[in-house]
């Protein structure tokens, strides 16, 4: 029975952590990265003026848990204070929760606000589940099988209400969507094995529909996009899987049929993640998938196809992307030049690439110019998420790594 992460326990050894540059320590007379409501405060960043985004110092990212293991995180708001927070999904470790103090300064309040567990966490669902007025995280597990739920009791501070979800299981990933229409904010949860589908009947209670509006699947599911490939309004489902990959096309209401076949060309792929952007700027979603080739098997070549505005998929690998086996397990569609178009950041594994942002030359072929934008860095990033985390109006990122600590990025230029 096949685990990602102990597959990468094996394959890899990962040196420590190494620390570049020298450290600048920036007063309230650097104002271009000080927010005014706390000029008291310094901020830590190690310099490299040469990249668009620079690397925060120890005194920003504050929590002695974020060390290794981060899976999968959620940018938000968690207490309220207009501040952008972050919470991540750890695998074996405890969740994290980190609230934005200020000049994004990142500080761990787990303690306080989480449930005293350990899971083998691998994603992170968030919504309003029990329609109370805040925000609620449910976490999937993989090799423990049991799923979490935590509920907002009111300022960020949650609670454990896992005893309401109705299934568990071998699960990667959980994506979220009204799919019936009703209000409520259903479940997709991808599995070693059959996928589910739990429909949220009213205020965060949940019930399995699985066998009423999914077809059978005996892949293991590493990940899913809910979107509307085919124009007609309704959420269709592309899955990532470790055999092959599907598309199910959303015939109303939320009842999904099986048309892989005719719809994505067929290899035998070994994906961790799909993304769906429109690369060409022609309204409609194409698809990304990141390939790996763990235990010998698939192709570890990240592939890239095109939309024909009615769910139909071309490949353009070949002429759109760079020859990879990197090992990407983590990716990201974002424009981040700011030209209009949306350019691919990669999390890879090996062969020196460990982070990759392929910028999208607006005719949806993609260059790398990784030197252009990150410093250098040796991690194996599973997630990333940008936010304004400093509010000095451009968007940082923060880079959850798997085999690391994490990082975070302030934007320079």
């Amino acid at each position: 029975m096949f685990r990602t992460k102990s597959i990468l326990r094996k394959i890899h050894t990962w040196p420590a952590y190494l620390f570049l540059g020298f450290i600048l320590i920036a007063t309230t007379e650097k104002k271009s990265l000080v927010n005014n409501r706390h000029q008291d405060q310094s901020i830590t960043i190690v310099q490299d003026t040469a990249t668009v985004f620079v690397r925060a110092g120890d005194t920003q990212l504050m929590s002695k848990n974020v060390l290794g293991n981060s899976m999968d995180g959620e940018v938000y708001d968690i207490n309220g204070d207009d501040l952008l927070d972050v919470v991540l999904a750890m695998e074996f470790e405890r969740n994290v929760v980190l609230i934005n103090q200020g000049n994004g300064v990142l500080m761990d309040e787990s303690d306080k606000r989480f449930p005293n567990t350990i899971k083998d966490s691998e994603d992170i669902a968030m919504a309003d589940f029990d329609q109370d007025g805040d925000i609620d995280f449910i976490f999937v597990c993989e090799d423990d099988r049991k799923n979490e739920y935590f509920t907002n009791k009111g300022g960020g501070y949650f609670e454990d209400n896992s005893s309401a979800l109705p299934v568990d299981g071998i699960s990667n990933v959980v994506e979220t969507a009204d799919i019936n229409k009703d209000g409520y904010v259903d479940l997709f949860i991808g599995n070693q094995g059959q996928n589910y589908v739990l429909v949220n009947y009213n205020q965060g209670h949940f019930m399995d529909e699985t066998a009423l509006r999914l077809p059978e699947n005996k892949a293991i599911t590493q990940d899913l996009g809910l979107k509307d490939i085919d124009g007609d309004g309704d959420l269709d489902i592309i899955e990532a899987n470790e055999d092959y990959n599907r598309i199910l096309i959303n015939y109303g209401k939320g009842f999904f049929k099986d048309e892989s076949e005719k719809r994505l060309p067929w290899v035998n792929d070994q994906t961790r993640e799909v993304e769906l952007a429109d690369i060409d700027n022609d309204g409609d979603l194409d698809i990304f998938f990141a390939n790996v080739n763990f235990r010998g098997f698939g192709n570890p070549q990240n592939r890239l196809l095109l939309n024909d505005g009615k769910g139909f998929f071309t490949e353009i690998t070949s002429t759109a992307l760079p020859k990879s086996d990197f090992l990407t397990v983590g990716a990201k569609f974002y424009d981040i030049d700011d030209d209009g178009y949306v350019d691919l950041i990669n999390g890879n594994g090996r062969n020196g690439q460990q982070l990759m942002v392929l910028i999208n030359d607006g005719n949806g072929i993609f260059h790398d110019q990784t030197s252009v934008f990150f410093p250098e860095m040796d991690c194996f990033t599973f997630d990333f998420l940008f936010g304004d985390f400093n509010e000095d109006g451009r968007k940082d990122v923060y880079i959850s790594n798997f085999r690391g600590p994490d990082i975070l990025l302030y934007r320079n230029k």
